[in-house]
């Protein structure tokens, strides 16, 4: 690439670039490939689950000793910020219990305790969020992204009565994979 003139350069390096963007988004169907059923009330199956507390809890890196405090203090808060973001947002991370109603083209949860979530396929935007939702098999996915954070949702039958929702987290720098699992109510 350094044998390249720099206009030329530039240009190569825009289009890998915009390449890399387009990438991001999922190739995901309207459809899952079998009958999943997701509907149901489903409660925490807290033994076979990660503990969130531990989980959420920012990576420590050590500062520098010729940063200024204020600004270290600063760094320190930013660093757990965005993971502050996800806790308050994604729901199922402390639900107990969770109502799904799946539809053709949506899927309501209503989280307990928490709130109702109503995510429909395809690519939208959701407040600060950029979501898109879908199926890759069999495997209901929900890829949300906002400025610094992504969080990849992956709602899974392992069989009739038990579900895992895999969380995998990316924020300010945090890497977290977390997994939920729920039994379905009788």
């Amino acid at each position: 690439m350094k044998s390249l003139r720099p206009s030329v350069r530039y240009f190569v390096l825009g289009l890998l670039g915009t390449f890399a963007m387009g990438c991001a988004n999922l190739e995901l169907a309207s459809a899952p490939t079998t009958v999943v059923p997701l509907s149901g009330v489903w409660l925490v199956d807290n033994t076979s689950s990660d503990d969130i507390a531990e989980a959420m809890r920012p990576d420590k890196r050590p500062l520098s000793k010729n940063r200024l405090s204020t600004r270290s203090e600063i760094e320190r808060i930013r660093r757990g910020s965005g993971l502050a973001i996800v806790a308050d947002g994604f729901q199922v991370l402390e639900a107990n219990r969770i109502e799904i109603e799946l539809g053709d083209d949506s899927m309501g949860v209503q989280h307990l305790p928490g709130v109702y979530r109503d995510v429909s396929w395809g690519l939208k935007d959701r407040g600060i969020w950029r979501v898109q939702a879908g199926w890759e098999e069999d495997a209901l996915v929900i890829a949300s992204k906002t400025s610094g954070i992504d969080v990849l949702e992956r709602y899974q039958l392992v069989n009739e009565n038990r579900l895992v929702v895999r969380l995998d987290i990316k924020a300010d720098g945090n890497k977290r994979s977390i997994l939920r699992a729920f039994r379905r109510l009788q």
